[in-house]
């Protein structure tokens, strides 16, 4: 498979996609601005640059990716922006390593969703990594009472069940094209957060970071992603995506110095490698799938 040169590209493209928006947190530590400031500014620029990359791919014809989109299209946008909203909110009051790890629960939660929405099993495997990571999500959030950031976990966690709806509604209607959606998402997050303001004024420093934000580490990171993971497995984009739990914990502590709790640290750990081992597995079992219904697709034509 990684003989294949389309494979290696869209791996190496979904990869940077994760490196892009593990400079979030690091990026709203360092701002001054406020959280609805925060909010407007870095999805305004974020829903821009989407809009700017749209125009220049579909040209005159980017008014139909929109209206192709429908109504699930808006769901899918209106999913995203709350999550753009949660994970703002979440990083004011808890640590970047609790915000990431929590909202990395996402596919479990969208696994839990299908179960009782659309009725689809729920295996042994995945039941037991839901126990797993309820239990040390527990921990975590018990952790965070004693140090007073319980309020940032409960964010991160309605970020983590924004994202799961997200992906329930792109597992029912796999047809839309999700980069409308993505430049819809900045709009409304930043329409919500405009009258939140206290000032419209901004620093040429915070705006250059949240232009950065805006532009890269969501904007073009989502977009990288949309695009490189078209050709890989769900599992293995799933399994990319916790580098952004990985990193965006580490520049934060390289750079100034934050660290999680032990209890946090442990949790997290805990959380982050049973979700990996779980998608390392599902990767596993879909290939074995596949190499099976070629095998017989093959015997057939025989």
């Amino acid at each position: 498979m990684w003989t294949d040169p389309n494979y290696r590209r869209s791996l190496l493209i979904t990869a940077a996609a994760p490196l892009c928006w593990s400079i979030g947190g690091l990026g709203i530590r360092i701002v001054t601005t406020n959280i609805w400031e925060t909010v407007f500014w870095r999805a305004f620029f974020m829903g821009l640059t989407v809009l700017v990359f749209l125009i220049l791919r579909d040209q005159r014809s980017f008014f139909k990716s929109f209206k192709r989109s429908g109504i699930p299209g808006v769901a899918t946008g209106v999913f995203l922006a709350m999550s753009m909203i949660f994970y703002v909110n979440s990083l004011a009051y808890t640590t970047v390593a609790n915000a990431l790890v929590l909202q990395g629960t996402a596919p479990l939660f969208a696994a839990l969703f299908g179960w009782f929405l659309l009725r689809e099993r729920v295996g042994v495997r995945t039941g037991l990594a839901v126990v797993i990571v309820m239990i040390s999500m527990f921990a975590m959030v018990s952790d965070s009472l004693v140090t007073g950031t319980l309020l940032g976990d409960v964010f991160a966690l309605g970020n983590a069940v924004s994202l799961a709806s997200y992906i329930i509604v792109v597992r029912r209607t796999r047809e839309i094209n999700l980069i409308p959606a993505i430049c819809l998402a900045g709009f409304i997050s930043a329409i919500v957060a405009l009258p939140l303001m206290t000032t419209y004024m901004i620093s040429a420093h915070d705006l250059s970071i949240l232009v950065t934000l805006g532009a890269i580490q969501v904007g073009l990171g989502s977009c990288l992603f949309v695009i490189g993971s078209r050709n890989l497995q769900p599992a293995q984009s799933g399994l990319l995506t916790l580098l952004e739990t990985i990193l965006g914990s580490l520049w934060v502590w390289i750079f100034i110095g934050e660290q999680p709790t032990t209890i946090a640290l442990i949790s997290g750990v805990i959380i982050v490698i049973t979700l990996a081992l779980h998608t390392i597995f599902d990767s596993r079992l879909s290939e074995s799938s596949l190499t099976t219904r070629n095998k017989k697709s093959h015997q057939d034509n025989y």
